[in-house]
């Protein structure tokens, strides 16, 4: 079926199973329903906004978890989510959304204290506070207000006329292992950990709990926890669940828990599928596995190795070096597969990257892959293949007429 559906539509193609993602919502969501009375699960748009994966999880009743102008007008505008169930999350939010998100009713995370005068002068009424987590290793996160800042904001936020709702964190699925210097690079540093530990969600409920203990004793009481992201998959997720419960029960928190998964839902909800188009020897003779998918549509094998596999048949003929068709020399997706005796023509799959994939995926190299979407066990169309218009159609080059783009692609 995949040869069929690869020669229709061309090669690089995602593959994207809706069923598959409704089918983690849905798992999700009574996980965390049988062991809390009060959840909401919002999923983290920024993970992948596929407008189909959105329509999809939508329709199973998600909320939605935006953290820019764009992301909003989708959840708003396109899917037509109430403001009300829409969270504003993000370092850096515009003058533009918060006005929005104020007309609108929605709940705006302020990530500095700074940020709770600019959403009161925008007329935003609904606020949460987002507290900072460390990482893995114990470094300080730039994302939110240090815990001993907490209560200064709250009472901040009251003097202004906010109404504040929630507490909220996330359990970042990235860390850096040292603050980049002058000797070291990003991705020197950079290191995946999805998915966390258990217990590292129990933590954060727990200091997030205890937080809402110390504004409301100080007369600032929150009805809100907002745990974040960062949770496994729903096969892996029960103990994180758990944890989560568990924590807020035992400090006395009785209000409303609200969950902002993104790769939990649709990591293995979508895989890659390529084609081989040369396999040599290298001069330290290992064998070289040439495809035409690249690190511009799996931007994160730069961090962690995805899963490899072919749809040829046969056993393995030992470690593969798989590579991209761009021309950089990083232009790896797996520095040692272990694959068949694979021949220009054969299919290979980069499976599990539906987290982050598509919405990293740039321009760099060929026209962007049409994707496929399975729903109801059956696969349609669901965005076509970049045209040579879509590269072109928001440039103005002064005194170059360009009637008719070529419509068909680029051959």
């Amino acid at each position: 079926m995949v040869p069929d559906i690869v020669a229709e539509h061309g090669s690089p193609l995602w593959m994207a199973d809706l069923d598959s993602a409704r089918e983690a919502y849905r798992d999700l969501s009574a996980l965390f329903s049988d062991a809390w009375v009060d959840t909401e699960i919002a999923y983290s748009f920024k993970t992948n906004r596929l407008l189909a994966l959105l329509i999809a999880l939508t329709d199973e009743g998600a909320a939605a978890e935006v953290v820019c102008d764009a992301e909003y007008a989708l959840a708003r505008d396109i899917l037509a989510l109430d403001g009300v169930r829409i969270i504003v999350n993000g370092p850096a939010k515009t003058g533009a959304l918060l006005a929005r998100a104020a007309s609108d009713g929605a709940l705006v995370m302020c990530d500095t204290a700074d940020e709770i005068g600019r959403a009161a002068a925008a007329g935003v009424d609904r606020v949460g506070l987002r507290v900072s987590q460390p990482g893995a290793r114990g470094a300080a996160s730039r994302f939110g207000i240090p815990s001993h800042e907490v209560v200064t904001a709250a009472a901040r936020a009251a003097r202004v006329g906010l109404r504040l709702e929630a507490l909220g964190s996330h359990v970042v699925s990235t860390d850096v292992l040292a603050p980049p210097d002058a000797e070291s690079t990003l991705a020197d540093r950079v290191r995946v950990l999805w998915p966390r530990g258990s217990e590292d969600h129990t933590r954060a409920a727990r200091r997030l709990a205890r937080i809402a203990h110390e504004l409301a004793v100080a007369g600032y009481p929150v009805r809100t926890i907002d745990i974040g992201g960062g949770l496994p998959a729903p096969g892996d997720a029960a103990g994180h669940v758990h944890g989560i419960t568990q924590a807020l029960q035992d400090e006395g928190f009785d209000g409303r828990l609200v969950a902002e998964p993104g790769r939990a839902l649709v990591a293995a909800a979508v895989d890659l599928v390529c084609t081989v188009i040369a396999v040599k020897r290298l001069e330290d003779g290992r064998r070289a596995v040439v495809v035409d998918a690249g690190t511009n549509h799996v931007p994160g094998a730069l961090w962690q190795w995805p899963s490899v596999r072919s749809l040829a048949d046969g056993v393995s003929a030992g470690p593969a070096m798989v590579c991209g068709p761009l021309c950089l020399n990083i232009d790896i997706l797996h520095p040692a597969a272990e694959l068949p005796d694979v021949g220009p023509g054969d299919l290979i799959v980069i499976e599990g990257v539906g987290a982050y994939a598509q919405s990293h995926a740039t321009q760099f190299g060929d026209a962007r892959p049409a994707v496929m979407a399975r729903h109801d066990g059956r696969w349609t169309l669901a965005r076509r293949r970049e045209q040579l218009s879509d590269l072109i159609g928001l440039e103005v080059p002064a005194g170059i007429a360009i009637d008719n783009p070529h419509e068909e692609g680029f051959t």
